[in-house]
């Protein structure tokens, strides 16, 4: 079985737990422990995603409850190339994703208390191009990419976004900030300047934007961090939370989500994807479409109570005062040391 940051040291101590018959009854506890947190951990199976029009886009995609703040409603789409406004991401970096919403519920719930939601972007709130490189980067990211969790501020004003990549047992782990920094930022344009007008400067179309996003990367090596700079883009929210589409920033989003839909047989066979599964009668392989996961149900974030405790025992050394001390011989014993 695997051990989470597995060493030599610790496999040495487990296999000199099952050499000794002193502590068998304890190795073989803890191999039960460990192997059932690998048995229930979730399924790497592949998710199976449905097709939509990008013109349905308002009636497919999840919305928020009523009861959400104002800030996770509606739908947002993620300009990342500056379509319709202006974007610092270098050409080419850019995920080929279209618009996402913060309404998954069956994949997660708002928390009041941390301020926090999480999106999967393997589920039905997260947009996919249905392109190649739309497909190939969804198959990519389902074995290593988890989700994001959105953590916002006080007022609802800024949100810190911690991306969740995957770990054996059905962990979850989240990278630090001083790797990389994804913020948003909401928005407040002066009276009367938006919408945008038809004959616009770049710089008057971002203020109408919901939220900037920046990104900043390796900040953990400040000198690396301040040359590379700050990737800016917007998010312009194209649907309200009554499903009404908001103009013309839908108008923007549908022009270019037709303009990147490319379907290609090959590549979904090869994929795995079923071009004839869909959201609302939409033809995987007709153009002006795109796609979005199963909304399969989110991975832990820690191990069970019995996986950590054990994992602790081998961590610490294995030693039979240490088990004595903390559980007893009993699943679930409340230690207390050992018995006179």
């Amino acid at each position: 079985f695997f051990l989470p940051t597995a060493n030599t040291q610790s496999s040495s101590r487990l296999k000199g737990l099952l050499a000794s018959s002193s502590h068998l009854l304890e190795a073989v506890y803890v191999v039960h422990m460990l192997l059932a947190a690998a048995l229930t951990s979730t399924s790497a199976a592949a998710h199976m995603p449905s097709f939509l029009r990008n013109n349905d886009v308002q009636n497919v995609l999840p919305v928020a409850p009523a009861d959400y703040p104002a800030a996770l409603q509606g739908m947002l789409w993620l300009d990342q190339t500056g379509a319709f406004g202006e974007s610092s991401i270098p050409a080419g970096v850019s995920a080929p994703d279209l618009a996402i919403s913060m309404g998954d519920t069956d994949y997660h719930r708002f928390d009041p208390a941390t301020r926090t939601v999480s999106v999967s972007i393997l589920g039905r709130a997260w947009q996919w191009q249905n392109t190649r490189e739309g497909m190939s980067f969804f198959r990519e990211a389902e074995s290593t990419f988890s989700h994001y969790d959105f953590v916002f501020s006080d007022d609802f004003e800024s949100c810190q976004i911690y991306p969740h990549l995957k770990l054996p047992f059905g962990l979850t782990f989240r990278v630090p900030t001083a790797a990389v920094s994804f913020t948003m930022t909401l928005q407040h344009p002066a009276a009367g300047a938006c919408p945008p007008r038809a004959n616009s400067s770049t710089a008057e179309v971002v203020r109408c934007a919901k939220w900037r996003r920046d990104s900043r990367v390796l900040q953990l090596i400040p000198g690396l961090s301040k040359a590379l700079g700050d990737f800016v883009y917007y998010a312009y929210e194209i649907v309200d939370n009554e499903r009404q589409p908001i103009e013309p920033y839908f108008s923007a989003y549908l022009e270019w989500a037709d303009a990147n839909s490319r379907p290609d047989a090959l590549v979904a066979a090869a994929e795995g994807f079923d071009t004839s599964r869909s959201l609302d009668g939409a033809d995987g392989l007709q153009g002006g479409t795109s796609f979005v996961g199963d909304g399969a149900a989110a991975e832990s974030s820690t191990w069970s109570a019995s996986a950590q405790l054990a994992w602790r025992w081998i961590r610490d050394g294995a030693t039979e005062d240490w088990w004595w001390e903390h559980v007893g011989w009993g699943h679930g014993g409340s230690g207390g040391g050992r018995p006179a």
